[in-house]
């Protein structure tokens, strides 16, 4: 197996994983704000296509001015950046994926960190 996406089931499973994490942001108010008026269905396919990318799926592309676009007038704050940052490795570990590949998708999803804050 060459990626790590493959490796925890591919999209089915990712996509059960990722409602997860939604549910979890969901819960939280100071969070959810950020997702008023944004189809859930529409952010789960999103979020499908970069965990494929940050998972090191073969030939998935994910630019970072489709990051910078959607989160564009969002006023996303650092705090709430890690906060979220933080659901999703919980969510992944609780899901067993092993410790360093989860740290492996947070350094990914932290290198993306200057598209998506931007308060």
């Amino acid at each position: 197996m060459d990626n790590l996406f493959d490796k925890y089931g591919g999209i089915d499973v990712m996509r059960e994983l990722i409602k997860e994490f939604y549910a979890q942001v969901y819960a939280r108010p100071a969070l959810k704000t950020y997702f008023v008026g944004t189809e859930l269905n529409d952010l789960i396919q999103h979020q499908c296509k970069f965990f494929a990318y940050a998972m090191g799926k073969p030939f998935q592309e994910y630019k970072d001015s489709w990051l910078a676009r959607g989160h564009k007038d969002r006023r996303i704050s650092d705090d709430h950046f890690m906060k979220v940052a933080e659901i999703l490795r919980r969510v992944l570990l609780d899901a067993g994926v092993e410790n360093e590949d989860v740290e492996d998708i947070m350094i990914a999803v932290a290198s993306k960190r200057a598209q998506i804050v931007n308060l």
